[in-house]
């Protein structure tokens, strides 16, 4: 009998060969048959195992590799990543850019409420103080930045990731991060056009955070998307 270790190396369909290998070792992450940290068998085991040629584990691998899943050390082999490295590439954000096209604004909004306030509210469980001093600096270097003439989205982008750092929940800091990726061309424009207006939603939110209260902080973030909508939003997808 084949053992759960084994169970994800047999033969893979004869079509689209590179994809169908990635499916398998995806298979084999998801069954636990592969574990971050550990090897990937041999070029040579993989292309026997699965009835491919190593062109195609190569660039399965190589695929891999691109999404940060594996890396590839010389002379070793390639490693299942134990961590994920932010400078790689992330399909998510792709896929997310690819259906804003086609979807209407609304379920664009829909989107970020459903995340947004569900993160903020796990933040307000999980933020620890330090997470809330961090914030209120981001917020203080904002208005100053404001008032100096520099309106960049960088210091709105850090705090909407910070919110969704205190959560101290990994899966939803990378979920928070990709929307947020999305989401940045209509960030330029409130931070350029609406700095009062993104002053003033940080605000509400600090303190709705600060005083670990829920329902100050689902409706300022309410409020928050609703002008981000009608004045920034619009605009970008114009």
């Amino acid at each position: 009998m084949e053992s759960k270790k084994e169970s994800w190396l047999t033969p893979v369909p004869k079509q689209s060969l590179s994809k169908m290998v990635v499916e398998k070792i995806k298979e084999g992450l998801i069954s636990g048959a592969i574990v971050p940290g550990e090897f990937l068998p041999s070029e040579t085991e993989l292309s026997e195992r699965f009835g491919v040629g190593k062109s195609s584990v190569r660039e399965a691998v190589k695929m891999l590799e691109a999404m940060g899943v594996v890396e590839i050390c010389k002379g070793n082999g390639s490693r299942i990543r134990t961590t994920v490295d932010s400078s790689v590439m992330n399909p998510l954000i792709f896929q997310l850019i690819l259906q804003s096209r086609t979807e209407s604004k609304d379920k664009l909004v829909e989107f970020r409420r459903m995340l947004e306030v569900s993160g903020s509210l796990l933040a307000i469980d999980n933020a620890s103080d330090e997470d809330i001093k961090e914030l209120k600096d981001i917020h203080e270097r904002t208005k100053q930045d404001f008032k100096k003439g520099r309106a960049t989205v960088e210091n709105d982008m850090e705090f909407h990731n910070k919110i969704y750092e205190s959560t101290h929940n990994p899966f939803v800091v990378s979920i928070g991060r990709s929307i947020m990726e999305l989401f940045q061309p209509s960030l330029v424009i409130a931070n350029r056009d609406y700095s009062r207006m993104v002053t003033d939603n940080h605000d509400k939110i600090l303190k709705a955070l600060e005083g670990r209260n829920k329902a100050a902080m689902e409706e300022a973030i309410i409020l928050s998307l609703e002008k981000w909508k009608e004045l920034a939003l619009d605009e970008c997808m114009e």
